[in-house]
């Protein structure tokens, strides 16, 4: 892909048109840049703003940030960017107002649809391997927000190592095969750690972990209770009238009790009898001679009646109080009979009942024992399953490792393969971080990365005493040049660098960077914008250069010499 001409349905806009090859370089220049004024400096004519567009135009999402802002302060803009993609030129429209559709051709697309053509257009990305996408790669050649420069690796800021890994593996043209599989085999071992842990938090198997009993003595024991379970459940012999028996033979109890108190009650009764008729009602005729001397003083009646007539009632009165006592005995023992009877008929119901309630039992009792055994059998079931599993746990995780170490040595043996499409890539790194540093060490190296980890390649680009921000600026500038040029798996043909690569590089290294750019960019595309300020840092060779393939002119005098033409704020990374 090359970048051909940037434009707008509107007429301030300044078209952007690119040469097909070599330097486009964008100018911003001060239109006195020895009068100091805060309101006119180099920022806010555009140039940013360029590289916002050109984003915006290649399918930047509906929640970016210039996606968003130009659809609410430049509702009615629409741009047309039109690339070169294997000879064949193809012009890309998007409205600002409504950007969720983007025309290809003059085919409309929904922008994920347009980013999968441009996908298969610039990049060769099996369909197998996940996370690689046009709108991931794209960063590496067209850097899209002042964050881009802080990693020379990690344009787009993805806070997912593998995923960083994985994108410049795949641009060094590095085997991501090998990348994926270790990234899925380290997923396997992870899911299977959660799914341990999983197990552990089952109120059944919690035990096991906290209390670190047996599960195999625990198991023996179940079975045990089990067996004797399910035999008691072979002989259980339901009744379904197992309560109502039940509630008769209480009441045959109650009455069998009651009638043995009735009968001793009874018992006591003859007793007394007996004992009355024992006691002799005698009486001396003296004493009816006093009792009938005194009743005459009493009563003061004449009583007629002789002392043998007394005697004569008193005996009869004798005779038959024995008569009722007997009559009333033989009531009594007639009834005591009879309870007899009852209390033997009663009891022999009992005791049927008993009996049936012995051999049988209620429905819901079996229901409660069946729910125990079914309760057992799930435990043991569980236990089973937690034996099971542990065991294919142990397994898994030795065969894990296994396929860790196995994907290792393949790893090693691959690198040993390649070493020398390696040393090709790392020279010419090296090459170019030479012509800044020339007595730093300096190379790409990739190594294989045995940690437990996601991360198949050790991927890194060093200059020696990299860590200031002028190095790590040249450093960026190297590792992109390299990735464009020596890398594979794409027909990327440009790279566009804002003027804040060049803010910490120093006038001998920024002479140096645009001399590499004339001198190897031939037949592919440099594309920068540069400050005045810094280009006056120049040599005037490298000036010359810089003005000879400059495009475009940004300035800050007015708004007709802004990229809009206009002057509004819109926020972009």
């Amino acid at each position: 892909m090359r970048l051909i001409s940037l434009k707008a349905n509107q007429e301030t806009f300044k078209d952007i048109i690119f040469n097909k090859s070599g330097a486009s370089f964008i100018v911003a220049r001060q239109s006195n840049p020895e009068q100091f004024d805060n309101n006119k400096t180099y920022n806010g004519v555009g140039k940013s703003l360029l590289v916002a567009l050109i984003n915006f135009c290649l399918g930047a999402s509906a929640n970016n940030k210039i996606t968003k802002s130009l659809q609410e302060k430049l509702p009615n803009w629409q741009f047309f960017l039109t690339v070169e993609i294997k000879d064949k030129c193809y012009r890309i429209e998007r409205h600002a107002g409504s950007p969720s559709k983007i025309k290809l051709n003059n085919e409309s697309l929904t922008v994920s649809d347009f980013c999968e053509k441009l996908q298969k257009f610039c990049f060769d990305i099996s369909p197998d391997i996940q996370y690689l996408s046009f709108r991931s790669l794209l960063p590496f050649f067209i850097r899209p927000s002042k964050k881009s420069y802080v990693e020379y690796d990690n344009p787009e800021q993805v806070n997912k190592p593998y995923q960083k890994q994985l994108y410049n593996a795949f641009l060094l043209d590095l085997n991501i095969d090998l990348s994926q599989a270790k990234m899925l085999l380290k997923k396997k071992i992870t899911d299977t750690n959660k799914l341990h842990q999983n197990i552990k938090k089952d109120p059944i198997l919690k035990q096991f972990f906290e209390g670190y009993q047996d599960s195999s003595l625990e198991l023996a024991d179940l079975d045990e209770k089990i067996k004797k379970l399910e035999k008691d459940l072979k002989q259980f012999e339901v009744a379904d009238d197992y309560y109502q028996i039940k509630q008769e033979s209480d009441d045959i109890k109650r009455k069998i009790d009651e009638t043995q108190n009735t009968i001793e009650l009874k018992k006591n009764s003859i007793k007394n009898i007996e004992q009355s008729l024992k006691i002799s009602p005698d009486v001396d005729k003296k004493d009816i001679k006093k009792i009938f001397d005194e009743s005459k003083l009493v009563f003061r009646v004449n009583v007629e009646k002789q002392l043998s007539e007394l005697e004569i009632f008193y005996k009869s009165l004798k005779v038959n109080r024995g008569k009722r006592l007997g009559r009333q005995k033989q009531i009594i023992l007639n009834e005591v009979e009879n309870l007899k009877k009852d209390f033997v008929s009663l009891k022999q119901n009992f005791d049927k009942n008993m009996k049936f309630l012995n051999a049988h039992q209620a429905l819901d009792i079996f229901t409660k024992i069946n729910a125990s055994l079914s309760e057992m059998i799930q435990s043991k079931e569980k236990l089973q399953s937690y034996e099971k599993l542990q065991h294919d746990y142990g397994q898994k995780k030795i065969s894990l490792k296994k396929d860790m170490i196995l994907q290792s040595e393949k790893t090693v043996n691959y690198l040993d393969d390649a070493k020398e499409d390696i040393r090709v890539i790392m020279e010419y790194f090296r090459v170019l971080a030479k012509l800044f540093y020339p007595n730093s060490l300096s190379g790409i190296t990739v190594k294989n990365n045995d940690g437990f980890n996601q991360i198949r390649y050790d991927i890194e680009a060093k200059i020696q005493s990299d860590s200031s921000d002028g190095i790590n600026s040249v450093k960026l500038f190297c590792y992109d040049i390299t990735t464009l040029m020596q890398g594979n798996n794409h027909i990327m043909n440009f790279i566009f660098h804002d003027s804040r690569l060049f803010s910490d590089i120093d006038e001998t290294h920024c002479n140096e960077l645009f001399k590499i750019v004339q001198d190897r960019f031939s037949d592919k595309q440099y594309i920068a914008s540069i400050n005045q300020n810094q280009l006056n840092t120049l040599s005037d060779s490298v000036k010359k250069f810089v003005k000879k393939n400059t495009i475009q002119e940004l300035t800050d005098d007015s708004d007709n010499g802004k990229l809009l033409g206009i002057t509004v704020e819109l926020e972009y990374d």
